[in-house]
């Protein structure tokens, strides 16, 4: 059924009313009812809304009836008519009701409720108590009111939006109607008669409401003036098709009869058809035709000729109407087109599904209650949708809609199952539950492997092809990754799919051969196609059948012979497609000897691993009624884990060391040969499982690349150094990300087996038996930390690192694999890896290329100890341990501190836990003792101690940024220097600092813990600043980390810690070096006391040429301490030179009673010629110091000698005093 309803051009009500003598006419377009005309009342409590309503809004606590009104042109009431819209959303009542005042003699609306009130006019009400309500007329004089007409019962009893007109002649005779479409159909339902009042005054409206309809009262359209007459012929205002042969029409008024029911008043196209039948009433007319509507054509009907009741003709309107007929769709007219499982990254598209379907077909089609499905069990349904023949339409979840808006229709199912990435099944079904069309997909539908990383979406290459071909999809070419809603970007209708391949050749009995196809195939063609087996067995009938489409049966001559290698040669064949393959041909083995048992390995304590000689049947192998162990276990499943591998698990488990008799009965193996009544009696017993060291870890290929010999897929290989047998059913490999479980696994004695992704199993398949991991902890390429663990303890760990490789070319280029040198020696780390010297750059399977003996013989090192808290303690060792002998009474602590527990945090690290609490600003010891690594070196005694403490969070001015490096020699590093002035020991760990890049770098160093007056260092290359700065450094006292660029000539450098409590910013530049420097390459700048303004030029200087101009983590070469008593003024030291240890400044510092002294301040030869001016007349803090180079004002150093500093103060009071300093400039 089509309704339309049409936009008419109806003549507005302002022009429309302009034709009449009018007493007042408002249809609120103004947006206002402050004039033109100007109302008055409750004005506050009403609005002109965006539709040009007049609209009550009460927003008062105290309720009470609300009112406006207007005043009208002076004239009488004969031959007059009132005409509104009025619209209340809500049933009225007598609580909710309207007074509709036509005339008022009084502006106040509401005066007839005052005694003696002198109000007189004519109102309408509507609302009163129950259903009944209805339209009245009343009479108004002062508080009498006397009924005029009414309208019927019920007749305004729900909400409503109408027209109202009311109508007075010149013998006083009142008529009321209503027009519930607002136009000029009304409908008379009232009439009366009163002539008490001839005269305009007054009009408006009084609502009456409760506190839930404060807002829902509407008015528009006023209108008061002379009888409105019709002069506006009828026009069609919409229609509806009823059926195929039968349109309804509502026109805008009632018409006539004799017009409305003319045949000749209408015409049908194409055709020229005239109606059949006309039926007619009031304001609509139906009209039959003989002959149904074409469908999917476009009609119009053309109507002249219809007259309304006042004589106005329609001379000439029509309606357009496009037809169509809902038809059943057959297997094939939808199919899917588009498909988008992978939606990340996002390139173009929304992050969101979609599948996309196409009607192929001429038909019109509801994909009412049609499903979509993936490989499960579960649907979603469509709701009512006309698909239109060669329309695309995306079909997506709920939360897509909006986002595929933009691309075309989208249609949402009541539900929608996720598209597996990797593979999956799409599928749709009519309202029966008939596959429509379906697809099983995988990632080499792409045909692109960067593709199938995801962002794009899977095309169809030609939707017309009569037949599924799987090489008639790939990856979407278009920019945005899809083109949902719309054609597909690689289509070719003139591709037609490859050619037939044999997926499938067997002997289904000794007289009869199967060969199978992998599409659906021209029948014809399977039927006369040459046939030949070799050895040569004549084919006595080819056996087609239309149900097994892909497939084609040969009865033979004479008995196949058994072990003997059998070849079908076709000559031609042609699949629906029309591809032709020529001479196609398939082997088999005819095999008619059951699979024999050859082996039986325990999983776990309820998995057992059955191994046969041969590939197995999968429904016989995974059907457990084929299995039985007695006495009674049940079996919960069985699973084909490899061709010839089945895994049976258990519900329970079995007694370990009870005799248990196995029976297998009916698994067969492909050619359908099975194992009948085989029974083994056997002693289950728990699995091996491996221990410390019985799995390691040999070999990582971290970064390949596409130039390698070896596949370009990540993996990790493990071995077994032992003579037995391991299940690996609990252990997982982790990295310091992702965990996963190796699975229902094992591995042999002596075996290399690889751990890669899912994904890159098959391509390392031909290497070692692979197991894929999902997730896979991807490896990162400059580190990771590796791990084999159970979930009680750890096998084995690899923490490897970039410098492993120690040949850099290897690890730049990437596509080397790090080999461990040593398996007898698996905890030795760094010392024992390197990059493989393999031709083929890794020797996944097999013994690793850089294998030599290399023995450890050293003991392990206690290198750190970090208190994370006040009960706990962990000490870091250089090496593995050797987990089995950690023991509490192995560590000791002073000053003195109980040792609750010892426990392994991995296998080079120890948590203390303490059963007394650590002090804060104590400096502790950590001792062990008796530990050996995993081969049992003993710790060394030179190595077995380390300092900690407990630290305390920062304040500001607990830290100072002591000393910056930002112009670092040819090939060097840049440094940062930290100095803790305070009494706490501070955890540098989370802090950030910035540079002049607005590069943020957070100290990821983990707990690096700087102690009172310690120097602490910071570069990205230690080794570099050690030997940039050979003489002038603690090396203890430099750590390495990341730091942001430090810009030359200028730049900043923010330090902020963890708790956002400390910040130190510094602007450097190269003025603040000592001017006679030839270059600042490699010279540092060094405050020169610690509490030292940090953005005061004088509080920086040079280091000195006699350090090396640098002091990175020692005491800075330029450091003073001052102390200038009070009231003095002095020069420290008075003695400097420019090229010897020490200083080679002086500060002449200042301490006054008072602030606001001004000073200048002057240094004279012994000549008495000015040679240089610090300060002119400059304004002094209290305490302070003015800092002299040795320099004179041209930047140039002076010649050696005494000079005098000439310091004179000015006081506010207008006191002077002069103090004069000798100092000695050396060379």
């Amino acid at each position: 059924m089509i309704k339309k309803i049409l936009i008419l051009s109806i003549l507005l009500y302002s022009s429309y009313f302009n034709l009449y003598a009018q007493l007042l006419q408002d249809d609120f377009s103004d947006g206002n009812f402050s004039n033109n005309p100007e109302w008055t009342g409750d004005t506050n409590d009403f609005i002109v809304n965006e539709s040009s309503q007049l609209q009550l809004n009460f927003e008062e606590e105290s309720l009470r009836p609300a009112y406006l009104s207007t005043l009208t042109e002076n004239g009488n009431l004969d031959e007059k008519e009132w005409r509104f819209d009025v619209s209340l959303d809500f049933s009225p009542s007598n609580s909710n009701k309207v007074e509709i005042y036509l005339i008022s003699t009084t502006a106040d609306l509401r005066d007839f409720e005052i005694d003696g009130s002198i109000q007189e006019g004519y109102y309408l009400e509507i609302g009163e108590n129950g259903s009944d309500d209805g339209i009245s007329l009343f009479y108004r004089n002062g508080d009498n009111k006397t009924l005029i007409a009414r309208g019927g019962d019920g007749d305004f009893a729900s909400a409503f939006d109408v027209r109202i007109r009311v109508r007075r002649d010149a013998e006083a005779n009142w008529e009321i109607g209503i027009d519930p479409n607002k136009g000029e159909n009304f409908r008379t339902i009232a009439t009366g008669n009163e002539a008490s009042f001839n005269e305009t005054a007054y009009s408006g409206f009084i609502c009456y409401f409760t506190s839930s309809r404060s807002n829902s009262f509407y008015f528009g359209n006023i209108y008061l003036g002379d009888y409105v007459f019709d002069t506006i012929p009828p026009e069609i205002l919409e229609y509806e098709i009823l059926s195929a042969n039968e349109i309804q029409l509502l026109f805008s008024e009632e018409i006539t009869e004799s017009s409305a029911t003319d045949i000749n008043s209408y015409l049908l196209s194409p055709g020229e058809i005239l109606p059949s039948t006309i039926q007619h009433n009031e304001d609509t007319v139906w009209l039959n035709f003989q002959e149904g509507f074409e469908s999917g054509v476009n009609h119009r009907l053309a109507v002249e000729g219809i007259s309304d009741l006042e004589g106005n003709i329609l001379e000439s309107d029509s309606i357009e109407f496009f037809y169509f007929e809902v038809e059943e769709a057959e297997i094939g007219d939808v199919i899917i087109t588009e498909f988008f499982p992978d939606p990340t990254p996002v390139l173009g598209l929304p992050d969101e599904e979609f599948v996309e379907i196409y009607n192929r077909s001429d038909k019109f089609i509801d994909l009412e209650n049609w499903e979509i499905s993936d490989n499960t069990s579960s649907s979603g349904t469509l709701p009512s949708y006309i698909l239109y023949p060669g329309e695309h339409l995306i079909l997506a979840p709920s939360s897509a809609e909006e986002s595929y808006a933009d691309f075309g229709e989208v249609l949402i199912p009541s539900s929608w199952r996720a598209l597996n990435n990797g593979e999956d099944s799409v599928i749709i079904k009519n309202p029966e539950g008939i596959q429509m069309d379906g697809l099983g997909y995988n990632l080499s539908w792409y045909q692109d492997e960067e593709k199938s990383e995801g962002g794009y979406s899977i095309e169809i290459i030609n939707p017309n092809l009569p037949c599924f071909d799987q090489n008639n999809w790939r990856a979407s070419e278009a920019i945005a990754g899809g083109t949902p809603g719309r054609e597909n970007s690689i289509v070719d209708l003139e591709f037609t799919g490859n050619a037939p391949e044999i997926i499938s050749f067997k002997a289904t009995s000794p007289t009869q051969l199967e060969i199978q196809f992998d599409k659906k195939m021209n029948l014809n063609s399977l039927s006369n196609a040459e046939y030949i087996v070799t050895p040569e067995n004549e084919i006595t009938e080819i056996l087609v059948e239309e149900a097994f489409d892909n497939s084609v049966k040969l009865n033979l001559a004479n008995e196949l012979v058994n072990q003997i290698n059998y070849e079908i040669t076709i000559n031609e064949v042609e699949d629906c497609n029309g591809n032709i393959s020529e001479n196609l041909s398939s082997g088999l083995l005819y095999d008619i000897v059951p699979p024999h048992f050859d082996s039986l390995l325990f999983l776990s304590d309820s998995i057992l691993l059955l191994t046969f000689d041969e590939p197995l049947d999968t429904a016989s192998a995974e059907n457990p009624d084929n299995y039985d162990l007695s006495p009674q276990i049940n079996l919960q499943e069985a699973q084909l884990w490899s061709e010839n591998k089945v895994v049976l698990i258990w519900e329970n488990d079995w007694v370990a060391g009870f005799p248990y008799f196995l029976t297998i009965n009916g698994v067969s193996d492909l050619s359908k040969n099975a194992l009948v009544d085989f029974q083994q009696q056997t002693i289950l017993t728990s699995p091996a499982k491996p221990s410390f060291n019985e799995l390691i870890i040999t070999e990582i290929m971290a970064n390949p690349n596409e130039d390698q010999q070896l596949p370009n897929r990540q993996y990790v290989e493990i071995y077994n150094p032992t003579d037995q047998l391991f299940s690996l059913t609990d252990v997982k490999f982790m990295d310091e990300r992702d965990t996963a479980s190796l699975g229902l696994n094992y591995i042999e004695a002596g075996e290399y087996l690889l751990l890669a992704p899912s994904s890159a199993q098959e391509d390392l398949s031909p290497y070692a038996r692979v197991i894929g991991l999902s997730p896979w902890p991807n490896l990162n390429n400059r580190g990771d930390d590796l791990q084999l663990i159970t979930d009680e303890s750890i096998i084995n760990q690899a923490f490897y690192r970039d410098s492993w490789y120690k040949e850099n070319f290897k690890y730049d280029e990437g596509g080397w694999s790090l080999e461990i040198i040593d398996v007898r020696n698996p905890c030795l780390g760094f010392s024992n890896w390197r990059a493989s010297i393999a031709d083929g750059q890794g020797t996944p399977g097999l013994k690793n290329s850089v294998i030599e003996e290399n023995i450890d013989q050293n003991g392990p090192e206690l290198v750190n100890a970090f208190a994370p808290n006040s009960t706990e303690v962990i000490a870091y060792f250089n090496e593995v341990i050797a987990i089995t002998q950690i023991r509490r009474n192995q560590f000791s602590i002073s000053p003195s501190i109980q040792i609750e527990s010892v426990d392994m945090l991995d296998l080079s690290s120890v948590k203390l836990k303490l059963a007394d609490e650590l002090k804060v600003k104590v400096r502790y010891n950590l001792s062990a003792n008796n530990l050996t690594d995993c081969v049992g070196n003993l710790i060394n005694s030179d190595a077995n101690q380390v300092n900690f403490a407990l630290s305390e969070p920062p304040e500001q001015g607990d830290i100072v940024l002591n000393e910056v490096l930002y112009d670092q020699k040819s090939g060097g590093t840049d440094f940062i220097e930290l100095l803790n002035i305070s009494g706490k020991y501070i955890n540098l760990s989370g802090w950030t600092i910035e540079g002049n890049s607005d590069e943020n770098v957070i100290l990821e160093n983990e707990n690096v813990i700087i102690a009172p007056g310690q120097h602490l260092a910071l570069t990205s290359d230690k080794a570099s600043t050690l030997k940039d700065y050979p003489t002038s450094h603690v090396k203890g006292n430099i750590i390495e980390a990341n730091l942001p660029t430090l810009t030359n000539a200028e730049g900043i450098v923010r330090v902020v810690s963890a708790n956002q409590e400390l910040e130190e910013y510094f602007e450097y530049s190269d003025d603040l070096h000592l001017p006679f420097l030839r270059t600042v390459d490699g010279v540092s700048l060094e405050r020169i006391h610690p509490e030292a303004p940090i953005n005061k030029a004088d509080s920086w200087s040079s280091a000195a040429s006699a350090v090396g101009y640098a002091t990175p983590g020692k005491a800075n070469s330029q450091f003073t301490v001052e102390n200038t008593s009070y009231g003095n003024i002095e020069a420290n030291p008075k003695t400097f030179a420019h090229n010897q240890p020490g200083r080679n400044f002086t500060l002449i510092n200042y301490s006054l009673e008072d602030a606001g002294t001004k000073a200048t301040v002057k240094i004279f030869d012994m000549k008495g010629t000015i040679v240089n001016t610090l300060a002119n007349n400059e304004t002094l803090s209290k305490t302070g110091f003015f800092r002299w180079d040795g320099v004179d004002s041209n930047g140039r150093k002076v010649r050696t000698g005494y000079y005098i500093i000439y310091f004179e103060l000015f006081t506010a009071e207008g006191n002077t005093r002069v103090v004069k300093e000798r100092v000695a400039v050396g060379f």
